[in-house]
């Protein structure tokens, strides 16, 4: 009796460990591939958060070299108002770079399997899907061109534009909380914070400085930047909610991106160069084009340059707020101005060595509020971890 009741109670001990062992083995699968798309998603974070930082140092040099060379930095000079329609059309016309970059990772990594899923969830409510997706890309576009044109007559006009500029991440924080539900806890709060700060300190290192004696103008300029700052926060939204709401989930995240990125662009495109000729600004291209102290080829360069830098970073900012949210799309493109704000001060000595500790400041507040954002995002998978086990 005694052995067998002791090979009983150990048959039943083996079987238990079996089957502990048979429901471990495919956890173990599910844990191996939750690492693995956790490790992605944050390597993709940072690929998105580095073309942020590029397109934002790039575009901040070339845009300075721009003005510089056509004579706008000159408070007197009589081109200082004008070629705004050229630079919003400018910030949006690269959209044929993400085309590229849309068809070529469509051909290179997308599967027979997936497009099929993708078209059969297309098919079974094509109209509406289609009709969503049309209303999305028309009004990311409507709002592109609006701040881009916005910001161009703001930045030309009012001598408060930085500062206006940086109440852009309060009002995301506003919109982000009424739209996308976005919760906060004391480490988004500080990031928010201190890439606020960081901007503020260094955001006057800039080769154009509008007059302060233009009356009207300064009031129309600071009124243009802060309704732009109402666009370009309402756009990072409402990306936000199109890849919650309206883009399929059977659509890759780079692919939608991508498509979103280049159709906004197009539409914003289409509707600067409607405003440039509307406005008859075109005329005045002609004139920088003959004057560029640097001669007609690094003009034309210098404008493609600027247009694609302006795209990587706006394509890094989307890619943000399809991994994170909008709000954190926002921080990174702070947190990255005093970086390309100290280059400028570097490349073109335009301040003197008496306030370089700001600078300094400036570039350690936007770091450490990166840093704060990012381990807020840490926190939040590592409980969404806890929680699925």
């Amino acid at each position: 009796m005694g052995f067998h009741n002791k090979s009983s109670d150990g048959i039943t001990q083996e079987r238990e460990e079996a089957t502990i062992g048979d429901e471990n083995q495919p956890r173990a699968l599910l844990d191996r591939s939750q690492i693995f798309e956790t490790q992605n998603w944050w390597i993709w974070i940072f690929i998105s958060s580095g073309l942020v930082v590029t397109g934002r140092v790039l575009s901040t040099l070339l845009l300075n070299f721009y003005f510089i060379q056509t004579g706008r930095d000159v408070c007197d000079d009589p081109k200082q108002f004008k070629g705004t329609w050229l630079m919003s059309m400018v910030q949006n016309a690269a959209f044929p770079f993400t085309a590229f970059l849309l068809l070529l990772w469509r051909s290179l990594f997308s599967n027979h399997r997936e497009t099929l899923s993708s078209s059969s969830s297309y098919s079974s409510s094509s109209c509406s899907s289609f009709g969503k997706l049309f209303l999305l890309y028309i009004s990311l576009g409507v709002l592109f061109a609006a701040y881009s044109q916005l910001y161009a007559i703001g930045r030309t006009h009012c001598v408060f534009f930085f500062w206006i500029f940086t109440t852009q991440l309060i009002f995301t924080s506003i919109f982000t909380a009424i739209i996308n539900k976005h919760k906060f806890n004391r480490w988004i709060i500080l990031s928010i914070i201190l890439s606020g700060v960081a901007t503020g300190i260094t955001s006057s290192d800039d080769a154009y400085y509008p007059c302060e004696g233009e009356g009207w103008k300064m009031s129309y300029g600071a009124w243009c930047a802060f309704f732009g700052t109402l666009a370009f926060s309402l756009s990072l939204c409402i990306m936000q909610l199109g890849f919650q709401k309206v883009i399929p989930n059977s659509e890759s995240k780079v692919s939608a991106v991508l498509m979103m990125q280049t159709n906004a662009s197009v539409i914003a495109t289409f509707i600067c160069l409607v405003g440039l000729f509307v406005s008859r600004e075109f005329k005045d291209i002609k004139e920088d084009f003959e004057t560029f102290k640097h001669g007609k080829p690094l003009y034309v360069l210098s404008l493609i340059g600027l247009s694609l830098a302006w795209q990587v970073m706006s394509l890094g900012l989307v890619g943000l707020v399809c991994l994170a949210s909008s709000l954190f799309s926002n921080v990174v493109s702070f947190c990255a101005t005093p970086l390309a704000n100290i280059l400028v001060v570097l490349a073109f000595q335009f301040m003197d060595d008496d306030i370089e500790w700001f600078k300094g400041g400036a570039l350690l507040a936007g770091i450490l509020g990166f840093s704060s954002y990012v381990y807020s995002l840490h926190k939040s998978i590592k409980k969404k971890e806890m929680e699925s086990q």
